[in-house]
């Protein structure tokens, strides 16, 4: 049974590296041909210091985190039952662009937790997983929200 009460609590903080290796890979990777995530000439050109981070880069966070299973840890600890849970969606919200060499500071928190009747029997739990993004001046460059549901035990 998911805890309530867990509801804005802190799980944790970590450092995000924005790196431009890691930008091009991701770049290449998602099939994002635009050459302000590959080229630091070209972002130069356009007025930016370096490389712009994809919006959705951050979706990498997991690789810095201190626990491979950071995110399995929060659910248990939510008393989410894996079994019965998935991921229902993630939603970026830019602050401001992001460039390859800053390092981020990411406090991840839990969200909302609601409920809601499932039609198939049952109540299913909607639980927000919240990740923001701070710059060296503490100043918030993006966040991120995931939302888990938990289908009900029939």
């Amino acid at each position: 049974m998911i805890d309530k009460n867990m509801a804005g609590k802190s799980l944790g903080v970590f450092e995000f590296p924005v790196e431009r290796g890691k930008i091009k890979e991701f770049a290449q990777a998602t099939g994002n041909t635009n050459p302000m995530h590959r080229n630091p000439d070209h972002a130069r050109e356009a007025g930016f210091g370096n490389v712009l981070m994809p919006l959705t880069f951050p979706g990498t966070f997991t690789f810095h985190m201190p626990s491979e299973d950071a995110v399995m840890d929060a659910m248990n600890d939510l008393g989410m039952d894996p079994a019965r849970s998935v991921h229902g969606e993630t939603e970026f919200i830019q602050h401001r662009p992001v460039f390859a060499g800053e390092i981020l500071t990411v406090k991840m928190s839990v969200g909302d937790i609601t409920e809601k009747a499932g039609t198939r029997g049952g109540t299913m739990a909607f639980v927000e997983l919240l990740m923001r993004f701070f710059d060296s001046n503490n100043e918030p460059a993006l966040e991120m929200r995931n939302v888990f549901i938990e289908r009900g035990a029939f």
